[in-house]
């Protein structure tokens, strides 16, 4: 039967042969071309027997799969079916975005007869691929990924949007995961001069003009949409001087703030970004000028550019934070800040 469908298909099932490795380096660290996706479809398995079974992607044949081997197709957004199997008995479709990456594992019996065929996250993916071989296939899809030239004969379609369908693995786009991001970078005092009401009386006082050893430590979860929602902490220190006296004391800053951000897509690594912040602040002084701890609620805005290579990224951040702090009698400091922030980041 399945020799019957092969003939009436008329497709021709070669053994498969692996591409040069400078192709197989290339592919593993492509990224997606202007305006398409790509698909990564593995097998891990390692059967004794070849178990090389056809595989498809849409009406389109594509070759041979192996033990150890994978392809690589550039394609439109849109809905696409990936299939395995002399009669393709086993499928799996994905509603694909352009700028990102797509995994698809197929499973293969211990005689290498198809098994089953699913997408996988991202990071398992890497992982997979990274332990598998490119196959050599002509089609325009591995043609396009790889940046080579496409034959005139494209074998391509246009995709149609589809919901509801199983969702593959974005890569380099806007990723669904966990981020966690370090930064530090220079930090000024919004107010520098103030007058600091005390039990005592008032302390005109002049802040440092640049504050020390500021840091971030930030977690957000980020959507596929370019939304993310997140929990930042923020630490820096400055040297406050009572102008009267010449006496000194040391500010030290926390601030744990609940922010929300969108990330937007300005095309190849870069994605701008706008986001807002509200939490609880608390500077904490110590020396011979003053002395005590305040409190109070704090607010923030931030602006920046983050490239993104894969998993790990670079951030650039200007930053504004309002936050005015009590003690118990109701005396106040203005503790904001505006700044320059880098960083880094990784996705999980």
């Amino acid at each position: 039967m399945a020799l019957l469908l092969l003939l009436a298909a008329g497709e021709s099932f070669a053994e498969v042969t692996f591409a040069p490795k400078a192709d197989d380096v290339r592919a593993k660290n492509a990224l997606p071309p202007s305006g398409k996706a790509l698909v990564f479809l593995f097998r891990e398995d390692n059967t004794e027997k070849k178990g090389e079974e056809p595989v498809w992607l849409d009406d389109s044949y594509m070759g041979m799969s192996a033990p150890r081997s994978y392809y690589l197709w550039a394609v439109d957004p849109g809905r696409h079916r990936i299939a395995a199997g002399n009669d393709r008995g086993v499928t799996v479709a994905l509603d694909v975005e352009s700028g990102r990456n797509y995994f698809v594992a197929l499973r293969v019996t211990a005689t290498g007869a198809p098994l089953d065929i699913k997408s996988v996250s991202y990071a398992r993916g890497r992982v997979a691929v990274n332990r598998c071989r490119l196959i050599e296939a002509e089609s325009a899809y591995t043609a396009m990924a790889l940046g080579r030239p496409v034959p005139k004969a494209k074998p391509t379609r246009e995709a149609r949007p589809a919901s509801g369908l199983t969702t593959g693995s974005p890569g380099p786009g806007h990723a669904q995961g966990v981020a966690l991001m370090l930064k530090t970078g220079s930090v000024k005092m919004s107010n520098r001069r103030q007058t600091i009401q005390t039990a005592s009386g008032s302390v005109p006082s002049e802040f440092a003009d640049s504050a020390s050893s500021p840091f971030s430590f930030e977690g957000e979860w980020r959507l596929k949409n370019g939304l993310a929602f997140g929990f930042e902490l923020i630490r820096y220190s400055n040297k406050l001087t009572a102008t009267s006296t010449g006496l000194t004391s040391t500010m030290d800053f926390g601030g744990e703030m609940f922010n929300g951000k969108k990330y937007f897509s300005a095309g190849g690594n870069f994605y701008p970004y706008l986001g807002l912040g509200a939490g609880v602040a608390r500077s904490d002084f110590s020396g011979a000028a003053l002395s005590g701890d305040t409190i109070g609620l704090a607010f923030q805005a931030m602006f920046g550019f983050e490239m993104r290579w894969r998993q790990v990224s670079a951030y650039t951040e200007l930053k504004r934070l309002s936050a005015k702090t009590e003690d118990d009698a109701g005396n106040s400091v203005d503790a904001g800040i505006r700044g320059l922030y880098i960083g880094a980041s990784m996705l999980f």
